[in-house]
């Protein structure tokens, strides 16, 4: 005959190597059992171990009912429950668990378990995992199949982390954070110093092999490590995923080295992600054919990985690299882009070889409804926008040979890019090899109509300017200190300064003029700029002593009283740029 023995309440401590140990709601505290012994009502349940070696018992959370709420602390707990294929602790219930962590913590389970095993139902209640005085760590590593924190496998996960120092890994397919193989990670963090480390086929913090990731991160350090297939931060391999990183939200690096993207989704899926508020990227790296930012690899024609990025408020993305064919900001290879960016935002992003910096990944084609790449850069009542856009380049190797864009299309890619800005934006953009820097299938798109303060510079990938003569340009700094308040722009011509095209024809260019600086750009390969000795005067006694003349492939700077110097009361002064090539004469 069984007979369970029940003690009065007390505030306890519970050594792990006395037994198995399983905690339910009392009415004012917790029931706690362990060898057929049952404490009720323990109003403050620490477990702990009594030795330093790992117990191989393990712990059961189960808050059974809606309104059941259980609280527990783990105190320098070490669990290794993997030779009895269990899980080190479960977390059960359509109640809500929080698990307090003190000193250092580690548990390791059996296959196919989390390390934490939280599995989510339709009526599952929450776990959260906190650190009130910032003084706890955990060790988390799953079994095959299962994550680090999360979901055994083909289980769905939920998992909250609000502090502490926490290290997840999992074993193969199952996210570091998240779920294991084919279940959905949802994740919500909201502080902590978090590294997570997905296994094979496992996103560091998401979904686990062919799972989704849906992700939110306001607050905490993070660094996340997919493997092959999946995310950094998102979906597992063969998966997508909803990200949003928000808040105060670092993110140290969120990287894979193949078919993952650094944020967003695993391989031949889309990446759908959000970054607001203050949150900062430091680094984002995507896998091999994927996005740093977007989307993943393609994996077969109706698996393509579509990059939808919206960032804005005050994000900063400090580094997003792309993999080889994949865009920093937007789609894997053959995937399209989707991108917002507004408000005070600060972006630096760089394409893989043949991937676009922002945009689309190599070989992108219009989807069905004919639409390519979708970008759109715009300021807000927050401020605007500040962009550095370098398109990939080459590859050998991988037989790139064409670089893609700053701003638009990857290489050998037939999709469109839709390119929208709007208000005051201040963007430098770089072309890899033999592409555009901002525009696509070769042709560089123009804007109109932008705000004042508003620049556009444009360099192909040998570093030479070919910003377009309908460009707002950086005003010119004064030379004595003053602001760039005084230059001033014009957009046709400087009056008595004439250009022309190799042909001998008038053409108009921009005029900058900023204290004893007058700058002219012109965006042609081939230019002569023609000024009048009495012109040249003129501009002396308003007080210009140099004059700069900018095509696309040369740039030539010119003292005005050497010029003076040089010819009499009628001559002409005629600089010519033939490519790289400049010349000068005067008479």
């Amino acid at each position: 005959m069984l007979t369970t023995l029940t003690a009065p309440a007390f505030a306890g401590t519970w050594y792990i190597e006395d037994g198995d140990i399983t905690i339910s709601a009392g009415e004012s505290g917790n029931n706690v059992t362990q060898n057929e012994n049952t404490t009720e009502n323990d109003p403050d349940t620490i477990i702990t171990n009594r030795e330093e070696g790992a117990s191989s018992h393990t712990v059961t959370i189960d808050a059974k009912d809606k309104d059941d709420k259980v609280e527990v602390t783990l105190k320098d707990v070490n669990i290794d429950a993997s030779s009895r294929n269990e899980a080190a602790v479960s977390v059960t219930g359509k109640g809500d668990t929080t698990i307090e962590l003190d000193g250092d913590n580690e548990l390791k389970s059996g296959a196919g378990h989390a390390g934490l095993e939280h599995n989510k139902t339709d009526t599952s209640g929450e776990l959260t995992i906190q650190d009130k005085d910032n003084n706890g760590s955990l060790e988390a590593a799953g079994g095959f199949k299962g994550a680090g924190i999360g979901s055994a496998g083909s289980n769905d996960a939920q998992v909250k982390i609000t502090g502490g120092n926490i290290t997840a890994t999992s074993d193969d397919w199952g996210a570091g954070i998240g779920s294991g193989s084919y279940g959905t990670g949802t994740v919500e963090i909201t502080g902590g110093e978090i590294n997570a480390t997905g296994g094979y086929l496992g996103a560091g913090i998401g979904g686990g092999c062919n799972g989704s990731g849906n992700v939110t991160i306001s607050g905490g350090t993070i660094t996340a490590a997919g493997s092959d297939g999946a995310a950094g931060i998102g979906g597992g391999y063969y998966n997508g995923a909803t990200v949003t990183i928000t808040g105060d939200a670092v993110i140290k690096n969120a990287s894979n080295t193949k078919y993952g993207a650094g944020i967003g989704g695993g391989n031949g899926s889309d990446g759908n992600v959000t970054i607001s508020g203050n949150a900062k990227i430091e680094n984002a790296t995507g896998g091999y054919g994927a996005a740093g930012i977007g989307g993943g690899a393609f994996s077969s024609p109706d698996k393509i990985g579509n990059g939808n990025v919206v960032i804005k408020d005050n994000a900063k993305i400090d580094n997003v690299q792309g993999g080889a064919y994949g865009a920093g900001i937007g789609g894997g290879i053959f995937g399209l882009s989707n991108v917002t960016i507004e408000g005070n935002t600060k972006v630096n992003a760089t394409g893989g070889a043949g991937g676009a910096a922002i945009g689309g990944g190599a070989g992108a084609e219009n989807n069905s409804d004919n639409n390519g790449n979708q970008i759109t850069i715009k300021s807000n009542e927050n401020g605007s926008p500040t962009i550095n856009a370098v398109g990939g380049g080459t590859d050998e190797g991988e037989e790139i040979v064409i670089g893609g864009a700053g701003i638009g299309a990857g290489c050998e890619s037939d999709a469109d890019a839709d390119i929208t800005l709007e208000g005051k934006v201040t963007i430098t953009a770089t072309a890899g090899k033999d592409n555009v820097a901002i525009g696509a299938n070769g042709i560089e798109q123009e804007f109109s109509g932008l705000a004042e303060g508003s620049s556009i510079t444009r360099y192909d990938s040998e570093g030479n300017d070919i910003t377009l003569p309908t460009d707002p340009v950086p005003a010119v700094p004064s030379s004595s200190g003053g602001s760039s308040a005084d230059a001033s722009v014009q957009e046709s011509v400087f009056p008595g300064l004439v250009v022309t095209d190799k042909d001998g024809q008038r053409i108009s260019y921009t005029s900058i003029r900023g204290n004893n600086v007058l700058s002219l750009r012109v965006g042609r390969f081939t230019a002569s700029l023609h000024a009048s000795l009495s012109t040249l005067r003129q501009l002396r006694a308003e007080g210009i002593d140099t004059i700069t003349f900018q095509t696309i492939l040369c740039s030539t700077t010119l003292s005005v009283d050497e010029l003076l110097a040089m010819g009499g009361e009628d001559a002409e002064a005629v600089l010519t740029h033939r490519f790289t090539v400049s010349s000068l004469t005067v008479g």
